[in-house]
């Protein structure tokens, strides 16, 4: 199940950006050029089905960049296990959460019976688009020009996952899908059975087999566009049975990470490191 869920992960976010007229740059800010979706605000609900089934939610605003996914699902392949969790997103953190239960064997039934129980989670800085910006508000606007569409080009395909880069099939126009009245893109990864269906840049499904026969299909059933989010959405879980570990940025795994994150930008927009 693990392995279904990884692949789903770089999955729940997809970016794109529409075509335009030539874009001046030189006054733009980071959150104005790395845009993950094409579309300001909205709402998502999907149905989840094959190895898990149940709902997830998704609320986004200032074109992805603060994102709420909601996962509340059971486990069929795994006996019904509930599972229950949430990735929150801002321009500066990122929180990760999981539901806890308490287990109870049911004799007479011969299964078990789970009761929802403490939420645990973990915040962390958003460290890519902290060294984006950091990076960004240094260069000249003559930088920022030559390097701002290279930035664009880069967010479209991180969003569709940097391990299938240069795997991910385009979509044509005869390659599409409807799905809650929207007409979607249909992307595939090359050698995978794999399927993303996007809308505008914003993800409306997926599909996931993997060699070991492992299946998770999720598809929009509603959506919202540019609506009002509350503010509270894009925030660290609150509760009396919450917990959030923070990772500040003089942790050892944030300063793993950022080297990580680093070396990604060297080996995927070099651009950047020419200044």
């Amino acid at each position: 199940m693990k392995r279904v869920a990884v692949a789903v992960l770089f999955l729940a976010v997809l970016g794109g950006f529409g075509c335009g007229k030539k874009k001046d740059y030189a006054n733009l800010s980071i959150e104005e050029v790395f845009r993950p979706y094409g579309i300001k605000s909205g709402y998502i609900k999907y149905k989840v089905s094959g190895d898990d089934e149940g709902y997830e939610y998704l609320w986004w605003d200032e074109y992805g960049l603060k994102t709420h996914k909601h996962r509340q699902v059971v486990s069929v392949k795994y006996g019904n296990v509930p599972l229950e969790g949430w990735d929150i997103g801002t321009k500066e953190w990122i929180y990760s959460y999981g539901r806890r239960y308490k287990k109870k064997y049911i004799k007479k039934e011969l299964r078990y019976e789970y009761t929802p129980d403490s939420i645990i989670g973990s915040a962390r800085p958003n460290n890519l688009l902290l060294i984006l910006r950091g990076r960004w508000n240094k260069l000249t606007p003559e930088q920022r020009n030559k390097i701002g569409p290279a930035i664009e080009k880069f967010a479209k395909e991180l969003q569709l996952g940097i391990v299938y880069k240069g795997m991910i099939q385009k979509p044509n126009q005869l390659f599409t899908k409807k799905i809650v009245g929207k007409k979607a893109d249909v992307y595939k990864v090359k050698g995978k059975d794999i399927r993303i269906f996007v809308y505008k840049g914003i993800p409306l499904g997926w599909e996931v087999i993997t060699p070991d026969g492992s299946e998770i299909f999720v598809e929009a059933v509603e959506i919202k566009e540019n609506i009002e989010v509350p503010p509270d959405k894009f925030g660290p879980l609150k509760g009396p049975k919450v917990r959030t570990v923070v990772y500040t940025e003089d942790s050892l795994a944030v300063q793993q990470e950022k080297i990580l994150i680093n070396e990604m930008l060297k080996t995927y927009l070099p651009e950047l490191f020419e200044y």
